[in-house]
């Protein structure tokens, strides 16, 4: 048999799926808890219960597809590693703003035909990598025009290298387009991502082989296509969005749908994303993920900080609120430390602290101290660590940092609390979820049945929202802080809030809910909004089954623009090449994108390959908004697609 075995490791659990490769149906599907101190126990536990438990022979697994919502969630809620920033030959603006520990500016750069603008001052520069290879772990250098020459960028990293031992991103390297601000950004997701994508693979593939099986490998990206896996440790920004974009591509696969609305609700996000014609709408801008526009080539999805476990709390006003922070839930955690229950009922308190993973040389000395203290007194209040920790002061600034940063867990009230409250779900200790909700019902001023039913409600309503949301963004709208707003919005969302009106938002297409749990959910929604609500078989696994059914994608763009009645040709890696007419340097710009496509498809291994050719030609208007004949720039766009090669093909 040829089989294929897609694997999801998301938030909160670890998804298996083992499909027919010549049938494409699914077989087997089995899930086991994500575990963040050590992925593999969790990748195991998944692929144990699909492989091992099902008898399925490891040598029928031909190709292993792999997706995840790491990266997503790792960016949501502001954790990965340290980066240091290095900028050639500009300044940020007031208000750019860069998630990075350290930045440096130096004089350089080039213009926009690849000329050098400044020479690079060594002096500056060498001072510039000491001050910011200090407690980081990966450096990122981004010069201005550097797609249209790379040089200086890779001076720099060439002196880093040679005196630091750590991974330098390189802003040219991930996209061509224009931009710096966006592409710096780009860079910098990239290498906070390092630590946490390479973890994740590197466990992948011992587990894999821990079990015997020997099959190809690749790693879905956020287009809805699969990559190498070499290509996904360089570039692990690629993987934004992996996880939203299987599970669209899985939603088709199980549902049988070409056009629909698919929303995956996972532990820590939800994701909501249209399929039209069997094909995913893509965002031409690049994937916005929480805050941060990105230039990474990916479906045009909605992603909210929404999910089984997004934290319960309650606003300045005293209201409900749902995420968009994750907490452990206490399900989860009562499991693993029994003694929490006894501990929650004393203190009156869900909130605790809990330790993830090791320190690194990457933290300072307060944090190392005041995650040593976590470590040590297991789990830990607030109140704990502030009358515990004589030598450092702000304990409260040194926590958020290291939750932030993934090296402990908070916990605290959950939807999936709720859940097992309810007997609906259940996978850790029900009683210190019981203990939980009665502590925050004393709180809210609820009884703690009533409660949980709010909590539900305001779940499926947040979904509905949600919806909402994307639709007004799709139109160009903004979202506005208002309270009118948000009431018309909830009402729109079918909760009836408004007592003189009936206001409800239906889609137009049908809704695919996938992820375990959409039936309690998303299913109903239907009487919601209105609409055709499909919860299909094997929707919890859906992710997976798209890791699995996915071809090998690669893109190149190429950008023509005039100049002086000349046309230069912009292309990644080379520098910009002019040419006398408008056809001769369309022939060059088609040329270049299909040659290097397929040069980059047949790296990754993939067959039957096709490459298609788009051509977006932007034109002047004039004052009143009218397209003219004159060409501003063009955009061509060389896609590559094949199969990905099966072991021993």
């Amino acid at each position: 048999m040829k089989l294929g075995l897609g694997v999801d490791t998301g938030g909160t659990f670890t998804d298996a799926a083992i499909v027919d490769l010549d049938t494409k149906k699914l077989i087997v599907k089995a899930k086991a808890p994500t575990t963040y101190h050590d992925l593999s126990i969790g990748i195991i536990g998944a692929i144990d219960s699909a492989v091992v438990k099902n008898g399925v022979k490891p040598a029928d697994i031909k190709l292993v597809g792999l997706s995840t919502t790491l990266a997503t969630n790792a960016i949501l809620q502001g954790r990965g590693g340290e980066v240091g920033l290095i900028g050639i030959g500009w300044k940020p603006q007031p208000e750019w703003h860069f998630d990075a520990k350290r930045t440096a500016f130096v004089k350089g750069g080039y213009d926009s035909m690849g000329k050098r603008a400044e020479a690079l001052d060594e002096a500056e520069l060498a001072k510039a990598i000491d001050d910011i290879c200090q407690e980081v772990d990966a450096v990122v250098v981004s010069g201005m025009f550097s797609v249209a020459n790379p040089v200086q960028e890779t001076t720099v990293k060439a002196m880093v290298k040679a005196k630091y031992d750590l991974p330098v991103v390189m802003g040219h390297d991930l996209t061509a387009e224009l931009g710096i601000y966006e592409r710096t950004i780009t860079a910098i997701l990239n290498a906070k991502l390092l630590p946490v994508i390479n973890d994740f693979l590197d466990s992948m593939e011992r587990s894999l082989l821990s079990r015997g099986i020997d099959a190809a490998i690749y790693v879905f990206k956020g287009d809805g296509g699969l990559m190498g896996l070499p290509v996904a440790k360089e570039m692990p920004v690629e993987t934004v969005l992996s996880g939203p974009a299987a599970s669209l591509m899985g939603g088709r696969a199980i549902s049988g749908l070409e056009s629909c609305l698919v929303i995956d609700l996972g532990g820590t996000s939800t994701d909501i994303a249209y399929l039209e014609g069997g094909f995913p709408r893509l965002n031409k801008e690049g994937s916005m993920v929480g805050k941060w526009r990105t230039r990474v080539r990916a479906i045009d999805i909605w992603t909210a900080g929404l999910g089984g476990d997004s934290n319960v709390g309650m606003d300045d006003k005293g209201r409900l609120v749902l995420g968009p922070d994750r907490a452990y839930p206490m399900a989860l955690a009562g499991r693993e430390y029994p003694a929490l229950k006894e501990r929650m009922e004393t203190a009156r308190t869900v909130t605790f602290f809990v330790p993830y993973r090791k320190a690194t040389a990457a933290l300072s000395s307060k944090e190392k101290r005041v995650l040593e203290f976590v470590w040590e007194h297991r789990p830990c209040t607030l109140f704990d660590a502030i009358n515990g920790i004589d030598d450092v002061v702000f304990v409260e600034d040194q926590l958020i940092s290291l939750r932030r940063r993934g090296y402990i867990l908070q916990t605290g009230l959950t939807p999936t609390d709720i859940m097992h409250v309810q007997d609906i779900y259940e996978a850790g200790d029900k009683e210190a979820s019981r203990i939980a909700l009665d502590v925050f019902a004393g709180k809210y001023g609820a009884d703690p049945g009533s409660l949980g039913n709010m909590i539900m409600d305001l779940m499926v309503t947040r979904i509905g929202e949600e919806i909402i949301k994307k639709a007004l963004v799709d139109q160009g709208a903004d979202i506005p802080a208002s309270s009118g707003f948000d009431m018309l919005l909830r009402s729109s969302a079918g909760s009836g809030l408004l007592k003189d009106l009936s206001v409800r938002a239906t889609p137009k297409v049908p809704i695919v809910g996938v992820g375990a749990p959409a039936k309690v959910f998303i299913a109903p929604l239907e009487s919601r909004l209105g609409c055709p609500v499909v919860v299909p078989e094997g929707h919890e696994v859906g992710n997976a089954v798209g890791a699995v059914l996915s071809q090998v994608t690669e893109t190149v763009s190429v950008r023509i623009h005039p100049k002086e009645f000349k046309y230069v040709v912009f292309a990644p890696g080379a520098s910009p090449m002019e040419y006398s007419n408008y056809d001769s340097a369309m022939g060059a710009g088609k040329s270049y994108a299909e040659y290097n496509v397929k040069n980059k498809i047949l790296q990754t291994g993939a067959v039957d390959i096709k490459v298609k050719i788009d051509v977006d030609e932007h034109r002047f208007c004039d004052g009143y908004g009218q397209e003219m004949k004159f060409t501003n720039w063009v955009d061509i766009t060389a896609t590559a697609t094949g199969k990905p090669r099966l072991k021993g093909q």
